[in-house]
């Protein structure tokens, strides 16, 4: 059986190309990356979602479930660097937000899901969210529908 709050993120299924840009750690703003993202449903229970860079290399995966007892979704990221993060996740129905509040560092990511694709913004606060800098964005094209 399909986990129900899952299956409002169906939008998100399928293959994706994405391009990355406005990145203030690349070696300018104006740099793009092109990767590929796919997001697959695990045993109905979860969202998976493996972004790759354009050789084909992966660079990180999300895994998204939802806890029908405290009724919120949570995300598990891991990259190729070695870095494991949780991540809270609010989403409204056209958007989900990725947020944490750790010791290292806040962070928040935004994902849209818009009419022609998905738009991501990630940002970060190293001030406990007093201020933020934007980290990057990400605009996806659907290649393949499940």
């Amino acid at each position: 059986m399909k986990n129900e709050a899952l299956v409002a993120l169906e939008p998100l299924i399928g293959e994706w190309e994405y391009t990355m840009y406005n990145c203030w750690f690349l070696e300018s703003m104006d740099t793009e990356v092109k990767g590929f993202t796919t997001i697959k449903r695990l045993h109905d229970s979860f969202v998976v979602l493996r972004n790759s860079s354009a050789d084909k290399k992966p660079d990180d995966i999300w895994v998204i479930g939802y806890s029908d007892p405290q009724e919120k979704y949570e995300m598990f990221y891991y990259d190729q660097r070695g870095v494991s993060r949780i991540f809270n996740v609010a989403f409204d129905g056209k958007k989900l937000v990725f947020s944490r509040e750790d010791k290292d560092f806040y962070q928040r990511m935004t994902l849209t899901i818009k009419a022609d694709g998905l738009h991501t913004v990630a940002e970060a606060s190293e001030d406990k969210g007093k201020t933020w800098r934007k980290d990057l964005e990400m605009a996806y094209i659907k290649v393949k529908s499940p």
